[in-house]
């Protein structure tokens, strides 16, 4: 069995056992060099398979869903970050990568972009884009495709004013992420 908290390190955990080094997750083809000073939970959306269903979990189009964040994430999440991002101050990101069932249909929202976006610009940060508002935070959205893999890109950063300086740190963590 593959639970959540085999996938899931914490950055702070490491620094606990003087490590400062970053460490690297895997799962269904989506590869994160997580930062030092970054959590990441790297899981599948439907929940973990058994160790004999693994294999078959995987080629059937599992899905997974992906949390990062410079901030102590709670336990307890929802897909789109529900639980976290109330948590986050004004130098916190949080980032979502979560991915469609294979049968959804493409459509207009996945035609437009191949590939993971890596290159956030401040100005696409906007309040209108969080699934929540919360009061100073901004986000983006992004749909994309991946070799017939259809997910979205959500990033939640914790102050808008300062989406000057956020973007540049979330594109930092997007170009440590590889989908195959």
């Amino acid at each position: 069995m593959f639970p959540r908290e085999q996938l899931s390190h914490t950055a702070s955990t490491l620094k606990d056992w003087a490590v400062t080094v970053n460490f690297h997750i895997v799962l269904s083809g989506v590869s994160i060099d997580v930062p030092d000073g970054w959590e990441a939970e790297l899981a599948w959306a439907e929940g973990s398979p058994s160790p004999s269903d693994f294999s078959r979990f995987a080629k059937s189009g599992g899905r997974v869903v992906a949390h990062l964040a410079n901030f102590v994430m709670p336990a307890e999440r929802g897909d789109y970050g529900s639980g976290a991002v109330e948590t986050m101050d004004a130098n916190a990101v949080f980032v979502a990568l979560l991915e469609f069932d294979q049968s959804s249909r493409p459509g207009a929202l996945f035609a437009s972009r191949k590939g993971l976006p890596v290159d956030l610009h401040s100005q696409d940060f906007s309040p209108d884009q969080l699934q929540r508002r919360l009061p100073g935070q901004s986000g983006l959205q992004r749909f994309f495709t991946v070799r017939e893999r259809r997910f979205v890109l959500y990033v939640v950063i914790g102050s808008h004013r300062r989406r000057e300086v956020l973007a540049p740190e979330a594109n930092r963590l997007l170009r440590r992420i590889s989908i195959s």
